[in-house]
């Protein structure tokens, strides 16, 4: 399955931070933000093996376990936005505890609470 990259990403990040993500991308490396629209968004993220709420999930997952809180937070707000709740949200970080070590569970943790206060209050700067 294959759509535009800018309407899938708008699912994740909210609709008001694509363009804010768009330039943000832009600035850093062209030929990476296409990568990003085109394949990331476009093609993975619009896929339809996995629902949206459980992609987000997967990727909140992975990027805890690898320990990238700057997108980590993104992506905790993007599975808010597709409805899960901050329990499953939680329990998904107490299992990269499990599989990745505390540490990386504990910094996760503080980013979803700091993320989530932010994604409650205005749920802007997603974008970045």
């Amino acid at each position: 399955m294959s759509e535009p990259g800018p309407e899938v990403m708008a699912r994740f990040v909210g609709a008001e931070n694509v363009e804010r993500g768009r330039e943000y991308l832009e600035q850093l490396d062209p030929e990476l933000h296409r990568y990003i629209m085109d394949f990331v968004y476009g093609e993975v993220y619009a896929g339809d093996a996995l629902d949206p709420r459980t992609r987000a999930l997967c990727t909140v997952a992975m990027l805890a376990t690898l320990g990238q809180q700057l997108q980590l937070g993104v992506y905790v707000r993007a599975a808010r936005r597709q409805g899960a709740s901050e329990e499953e949200i939680r329990e998904v970080l107490r299992q990269v505890a499990v599989y990745a070590g505390f540490p990386n569970a504990w910094n996760a943790l503080a980013t979803m609470k700091a993320s989530l206060e932010r994604f409650e209050d205005s749920d802007e700067d997603d974008a970045s």
